[in-house]
């Protein structure tokens, strides 16, 4: 799952929102040098990746991306997955995507010198290009990517899974609709957020 998605699952808390970006950028094992309540954020966004990237539904996605495509296949999908949670985002949150992605923001904000310099960086992007709410533009998914592909040197490949994606969006957004309530259910469980 991308950012959007992150956030979301990490409910009210701000340390877990925090750790929800965090978790693209803390590696190794969480030693307890962090506040307790962010490693949580981070073992969040650990735990909910490694369900993603497990689940069937996902698996069967990917079958759809070539040789040379295949290592992009992962966030490519995460990325119209994010795209298509803010289409469908009345299903999955009470407050409007607005109200939410301004939430978010301002903690992001509020806690924007305490982050590792690339997190920092991220963090300012979400904010100062309203991603939160943008991820739903074609423009802004399709942007991201290629950039993505740019600076993995891979723009050829990453073009062609997008093409992949688009071709595939029936089935990508079926998947998602029947993938993400799961994970909303499973994110939710006390014994999942430890």
């Amino acid at each position: 799952m991308n950012h959007l998605a992150h956030f979301h699952l990490a409910g009210e808390c701000e340390h877990l929102v925090l750790g929800a970006l965090l978790g693209d950028y803390v590696k190794g094992p969480l030693t307890g040098a962090l506040p307790q309540a962010l490693e949580r954020g981070i073992r969040l966004h650990r735990r909910v990746d490694a369900f993603t990237d497990g689940h069937e539904r996902l698996r069967a996605l990917r079958v759809h991306f070539g040789p040379g495509e295949r290592r992009l296949a992962g966030v490519v999908i995460d990325l119209f997955f994010d795209f298509l949670l803010t289409r469908h985002w009345e299903r999955f949150h009470a407050p409007a995507l607005r109200e939410f992605s301004t939430r978010v923001c301002l903690i992001l904000e509020r806690h924007a010198a305490t982050l590792p310099p690339a997190a920092a960086r991220q963090a300012r992007r979400i904010v100062e290009h309203d991603l939160l709410c943008r991820y739903g533009e074609v423009e802004v998914l399709e942007g991201t990517l290629e950039r993505l592909g740019e600076v993995l040197r891979q723009p050829r490949a990453m073009r062609s899974a997008i093409a992949v994606a688009w071709s595939r969006m029936r089935e990508f957004e079926e998947s998602f609709l029947a993938f993400y309530p799961q994970l909303v259910e499973i994110a939710g469980a006390p014994e999942f957020r430890l």
